[in-house]
């Protein structure tokens, strides 16, 4: 996702991360098929999904992959 720019609403495709990372973000609500907004976009990810916001580490935002949700 770290290709995304501020204030763009994307859908999450897939996750290519170890098994646990991957649950983990599922259990924060990134899963795939969900919408994620992407609020910032710099040393971190900020990401607002649902009612939350959620950082990950540039490291971490790499393997996660989504596509520009449909207008």
């Amino acid at each position: 996702m770290t290709s995304f720019a501020c204030g763009v609403v994307v859908q999450l495709a897939f996750l290519a991360l170890l098994p646990a990372e991957a649950a983990r973000l599922r259990e924060l609500g990134i899963r795939e098929g969900s919408p994620i907004h992407i609020l910032r976009n710099h040393d971190s990810l900020v990401c607002g999904v649902d009612a939350s916001r959620v950082v990950l580490r540039k490291e971490v935002a790499q393997h996660v992959f989504a596509v520009l949700q449909p207008a």
